[in-house]
């Protein structure tokens, strides 16, 4: 499964590819989607684009991309967050020049972590770079990313694909898409398609849906909540519980009427799934927040049905 086939075929790629044509190439990009596979291929493709006209994938030069493993192509951070070390490091090549292309590119994923030490040090960096420079930053958000950093680089909002594509892309790749996932998926390619990555979804969509249409009384609270407290996927199990209501409000939105539209129900179990969202980042006890969760979600339904 080449995702860069699919992502290669983006709206916001062909702008950029539009960008390299007019010669309007500025020295630093900063790209963001809330899909952070996509956003890394993304700034992988640019990187490919600067170095093979056709991006063939298949040249010396495409083939060392693609691999980590071309001389002016350097990827950060190195560990998991962009720290000072990294900012440090890239100051030390700024200024070696380029081996086998024509640009230094620096690609920076998920900057949106950065600590804000590093993205200070890297600011002094982007005020002067040297021209044969290109920085290439990527974020699933912009919240954390200084407004000093967001002065000094072009913007590019990803955009989602239109579902058809996702499930032409899948059907060639052999990949038999669920409903859930491509409503789970919401137009981003690679959170959509990440499901047949991880061969765990569609169990954990089961126990989620089993709990949502079996759980009638407090006695079966404490019969789904070992399967559903479990360590390994507890988090996507919350994932795919907030998307099931997420839907659900869709459906009160368009006076679809359900189990849980009344008395602001479905407001109501959101709070619920984002107060257990913050209790797994304090590593509470998942048994607990695996019964407090379904114990309210049976408490708000009982509620909504008076």
């Amino acid at each position: 499964m080449n995702l860069f086939e699919l992502i290669i075929k983006s709206k916001s790629f062909d702008q950029f590819v539009k960008l390299v044509e007019f010669d309007k190439l500025s020295h630093a990009y900063l790209i963001f989607s809330p899909d952070e596979e996509y956003n890394e291929i993304f700034s992988k493709l640019i990187a490919l684009k600067l170095n093979c006209e056709k991006v063939c994938f298949d040249c010396a030069s495409c083939v060392k991309i693609l691999n980590n493993t071309h001389p002016d192509v350097l990827i950060y951070p190195k560990n998991k967050n962009f720290v000072v070390e990294d900012s440090e490091k890239i100051n030390d090549e700024i200024n070696v020049l380029p081996m086998l292309s024509q640009y230094k590119i620096f690609i920076i994923n998920n900057f949106n972590k950065a600590t804000i030490q590093a993205q200070n040090k890297l600011l002094k960096i982007l005020e002067e770079p040297p021209k044969n420079v290109l920085f290439i930053l990527n974020a699933t958000n912009l919240n954390s990313v200084l407004p000093t950093i967001m002065s000094r680089v072009q913007q590019i909002e990803l955009s989602k694909f239109d579902k058809k594509e996702i499930i032409t892309f899948a059907d060639k790749n052999n990949l038999d898409l669920n409903g859930f996932a491509l409503d789970d998926g919401d137009g981003w390619p690679c959170k959509t398609l990440k499901q047949f990555k991880d061969a765990n979804f569609e169990k954990n969509n089961i126990i989620v849906q089993n709990i949502l249409q079996n759980m009638k009384t407090s006695k079966d609270v404490v019969k789904f909540t070992n399967e559903f407290s479990q360590k390994e996927g507890f988090e996507e199990r919350l994932n795919i519980l907030e998307k099931y209501f997420d839907n659900l409000l869709i459906d009160v939105i368009n006076n679809k009427n359900n189990e849980y539209t009344k008395n602001d129900a479905i407001a109501q179990i959101f709070c619920k799934i984002n107060q257990a969202k913050k209790q797994l980042q304090a590593n509470c006890n998942l048994s607990l927040i695996g019964d407090c969760l379904l114990m309210g979600i049976l408490e708000v339904k009982y509620y909504a049905s008076k």
